[in-house]
């Protein structure tokens, strides 16, 4: 496991929601196994929603979740500009996917990662030069 890879918000979520312990434990041995030897890149996107998700959905406590937001900094985080909102819009248009969606490829595709680990788009397609990857399947 080598190059940068690109974590959707359902990858984060699973990381620290204790819902579904297969996907948490799949997840957290992508990250280890990546350890030295790959990049994770998230977006302020996938932050926001990371954020709103486990706040409002699993009820954790806001403190905790700024202070995971902190550790996720580390990792490279692609920023929402305008620019960015435009190519998801052409990206969009093109291959007929949520703006959402298109959103996350754009990012990915600006920082020049070679792969989306998503569970939301089809395993094993290939859009505007990525590949998507579900980390739930072999």
């Amino acid at each position: 496991m080598t190059g940068k890879y690109f974590l959707d918000t359902n990858f984060l979520v699973y990381c620290f929601s204790e819902d579904e312990p297969e996907k948490q434990a799949a997840c957290m041995r992508i990250l280890q196994e990546g350890r030295g030897k790959a990049y994770f890149v998230l977006s302020t996107q996938v932050l926001a929603e990371f954020a709103v998700v486990m706040i409002g959905k699993f009820k954790q406590p806001p403190a905790k979740i700024k202070y995971l937001i902190e550790d996720l900094e580390l990792f490279e985080v692609v920023q929402v500009d305008a620019n960015l909102i435009k190519e998801a819009i052409d990206i969009q248009t093109i291959h007929q996917l949520s703006f959402w969606d298109s959103m996350i490829l754009a990012a990915a595709k600006n920082a020049h990662c070679h792969t989306v680990l998503t569970e939301d788009m089809q395993h094993g397609a290939r859009l505007v030069g990525l590949k998507l990857q579900n980390p739930f399947v072999n």
